[in-house]
């Protein structure tokens, strides 16, 4: 590993536990670096840094993650009874893309267990 990689990480290390340790404190920005005897304009530097890097992070796992998991099966049908007393009171309402899934108030178990079960084969 380059060495220079290995400091890099050992200072955003350390800045991140500044970072936190500042937020964490309940205390303005100004009275901790005062009360740390740490230069306001550093701290700030030292927080972009985080920032920055812990955007990167987020940007290099949402790229890794596929857009759209592909389906074995076109389409999937589970068959919901619902009672005519209780058309109209939706309980849960479940919309992705271009699917709409209503679970009526007073849904029995096997219907709702239907439903997660459709939705874990998408």
């Amino acid at each position: 590993m380059d060495v220079q990689v290995v400091t890099h990480e050992a200072r955003l290390q350390k800045w991140i536990g500044i970072v936190k340790a500042c937020r964490s404190s309940g205390k303005t920005i100004k009275v901790w670096c005062d009360e740390n005897g740490i230069n306001h304009k550093t701290y700030y530097h030292w927080q972009k840094k985080v920032c920055l890097e812990t955007c990167q992070d987020i940007e290099t796992v949402q790229k890794a993650i596929p857009k759209a998991l592909p389906s074995k099966e076109k389409t999937i049908f589970a068959e919901l009874n619902v009672p005519k007393n209780n058309i109209g009171k939706i309980a849960v309402s479940v919309q992705r893309d271009n699917m709409h899934i209503n679970v009526y108030s007073g849904a029995d178990t096997s219907t709702i267990e239907s439903v997660f079960a459709a939705l874990r084969k998408l």
